[in-house]
């Protein structure tokens, strides 16, 4: 299945830093990478295409578990990658090194930010089967997240909490973002239960702001199918945006009444669209 694009919007340009502080906020990330075996030899069919999981801003592997619980049962090998959400480019080659490293042909899945990660990571790669956006960011060549997030309207003058990070070399500081923790709950995990939201708001891992100014390269989605889950009540990613994405990328789509938390709140829709595209991705 090949994707054949036509039409595109034209590219947002000239993003401000209050646009890049706005999409920060539109996304979800993680933070450690953990590979799960998922059985023996004997459970795992040899024509299945291996899973890597990539999340969002403001989370981390954890937002994956209870669809890492389900892909699991069904025989798929699982990889639930940490994202280290210092920069698109950066992240995206992190997220490259990953998948060169993933056994055979592998669906890549991206949550939030984490779609624009691999928009980025897959190009090129003959690991890489198909992409998977789950309320997700799914960036047209030299975009910008914050330039997308303007577009579509996003929180982040509500509950976005900048702050100041040290830069490795010592040269300085640069800025980060963070979801407002008595704002969380209400923009982030509406369809949670509020300890499980104020949970997440408490782990939350911030971004820094410099990933949502930085230009998106080629696509992945102009040679490799995808598929999106679309999550009609999110509050981060607008359903809107999400639908106008998916609709350049001639992506398949499913839509969910559902928060940005989709992965949490309506773990099986999650589990089964990805299961959709690996059955689309068989050799």
């Amino acid at each position: 299945m090949s994707n054949k694009n036509t039409g595109r919007t034209p590219r947002t340009a000239g993003v401000t830093l209050l646009a890049v502080a706005t999409l920060a906020l539109g996304v979800t990330m993680t933070g450690c990478t953990a590979k799960a075996d998922t059985g023996s030899a004997a459970d795992q069919s040899g024509d299945k295409p291996s899973v890597l999981l990539v999340h969002g801003a403001f989370a981390d592997g954890s937002s994956w578990s209870k669809v890492v619980e389900r892909l699991q049962g069904d025989g798929y090998q699982v990889t639930v990658a940490a994202v280290p959400l210092r920069g698109l480019a950066y992240d995206s080659a992190y997220i490259r090194g990953v998948l060169d490293g993933m056994p055979g042909k592998t669906i890549m899945v991206g949550h939030s930010y984490g779609g624009a990660v691999i928009t980025n990571a897959a190009t090129g790669s003959d690991k890489a089967a198909g992409l998977v956006y789950i309320a997700a960011f799914a960036p047209d060549e030299g975009e910008t997240l914050g330039g997308l997030d303007g577009r579509f309207g996003g929180p982040a003058t509500v509950i976005g909490v900048p702050r100041e990070y040290p830069l490795p070399d010592g040269a300085g500081v640069a800025p980060e973002l963070t979801v407002a923790t008595d704002k969380f709950p209400e923009y982030f995990a509406q369809d949670l239960p509020h300890e499980e939201a104020t949970a997440l708001a408490a782990g939350q891992r911030p971004i820094a702001a410099a990933a949502f100014a930085e230009p998106t390269g080629v696509p992945a989605w102009r040679t490799l199918p995808s598929w999106t889950l679309i999550t009609r009540d999110d509050r981060m990613i607008p359903a809107a945006g999400q639908r106008e994405m998916a609709g350049r990328a001639e992506a398949t789509v499913v839509e969910q009444s559902a928060s940005h938390a989709v992965t949490l709140s309506q773990p099986q829709a999650v589990t089964d669209l990805i299961e959709t595209a690996a059955q689309a991705a068989k050799p």
